[in-house]
């Protein structure tokens, strides 16, 4: 009997339009999982980063200013020494009147500065002015007041910059007007009366504008470079309608005149109060707002606010908090609370200036 192969009459037919319905929902029920995960992941991230460039423009915001604050006042020695200004219409210009180191701007109460003006300060926004001087290694070997000039050891200033030079004795305020051919291993000053800007109304180094004084500065003297920072609100130069901090500084410039920086964007707003020592004994009695400080003399620490801002504006939810503003004309102070998805952060520090208080 002969071997015989049986084959069914059943033949693959393939999917049914059921089933291949049912594989292409599954299919896109797994990739909306996945789109939605990634969409989640993705968003978390972009929260995460921006609170981190927050966290990271308040810090150094709150540092620059912070370092500021803290050499105001400061000339080398202490706070009793009489300093002598002799650089034309320092008294006039705020950000060359050493006498006041310390000094703010009210938003909304107080006119700015014209030179912040200039420089794109907002109107209605808090500013603040802090003059100290650097700190520096350039030592006087001699100094013949008659030929304003200074011997010195190895310096690399140039013409033009603003200096202070003290013996803890005294201090005296001045710009530099020569020698022209300076150079990056000079070892001498001149301190003549020049014709530069703002120039010198003296080239004597004893009393300030517009008295005219001899005094000589003994060997070992310090000569240390004037700094000068006014920080205050601009809008940002992305022309996007954000607002950054900026810096305004004097240090390194030959031409006596502050350079205004864009510091950090994202800065909305800056509010400043102050701490008084009305009684002197180099402990706060009392803060005020600028336009209620009375004597910058007794300010002695200075509380900084920054609202800080994320660059993008679908990330929060809800109202986000917002720093205390005045409205113009008036010093009263009301919250303002938007909700137009922008991430927030206030940013506080008190700094107190060291050199107020020693």
């Amino acid at each position: 009997m002969s071997n015989q192969r049986h084959y069914s009459n059943v033949t693959q037919r393939g999917l049914t339009l059921i089933e291949l319905m049912i594989a292409l929902t599954i299919g896109l029920f797994l990739i909306g999982a996945v789109s939605a995960l990634f969409v989640n992941t993705r968003k978390g991230f972009d929260y995460s980063n921006e609170v981190a460039q927050l966290q990271e423009t308040g810090r150094f915001a709150l540092e620059a200013i912070s370092r500021d604050v803290r050499m105001a006042g400061y000339n080398g020695c202490g706070r009793t020494v009489t300093t002598a200004n002799v650089v034309n219409n320092a008294s006039t210009n705020p950000l060359l009147d050493f006498s006041t180191p310390i000094r703010g701007y009210e938003g909304g109460v107080d006119a700015l500065p014209t030179a912040l003006t200039a420089a794109g300060a907002l109107s209605g926004t808090d500013a603040i002015i802090l003059i100290g001087a650097s700190n520096g290694d350039i030592v006087v070997q001699s100094h013949n007041p008659p030929a304003a000039q200074i011997n010195t050891n190895t310096h690399s200033i140039k013409p033009g910059e603003i200096l202070l030079i003290t013996d803890c004795s005294k201090a005296s305020i001045f710009q530099m007007t020569g020698p022209t051919n300076n150079n990056n291993n000079a070892t001498n000053l001149v301190h003549n009366t020049g014709t530069g800007t703002p120039g010198n109304c003296t080239k004597f180094l004893g009393a300030s504008c517009p008295s005219a004084s001899s005094y000589t500065y003994k060997p070992g003297s310090m000569m240390l470079r004037l700094s000068s920072s006014a920080y205050f609100i601009g809008n940002s130069t992305l022309g996007n309608g954000t607002r950054s901090l900026y810096a305004m500084e004097l240090e390194g410039t030959t031409t006596g005149t502050s350079i205004a920086r864009e510091l950090l964007v994202g800065v909305d707003d800056m509010q400043l109060v102050y701490g008084v020592d009305s009684d002197n004994d180099g402990t706060v009695n009392s803060f005020a707002t600028a336009n209620n400080v009375t004597n910058w003399s007794q300010v002695v620490s200075v509380k900084v606010s920054l609202l800080v801002r994320s660059t993008r504006t679908n990330l929060a939810t809800g109202n986000q908090p917002y720093i205390y503003t005045t409205t113009a004309g008036s010093s009263a102070e009301t919250a303002v609370t938007p909700s137009d998805g922008i991430l927030r952060r206030v940013f506080t520090e008190t700094i107190v200036a060291r050199n107020r208080t020693l």
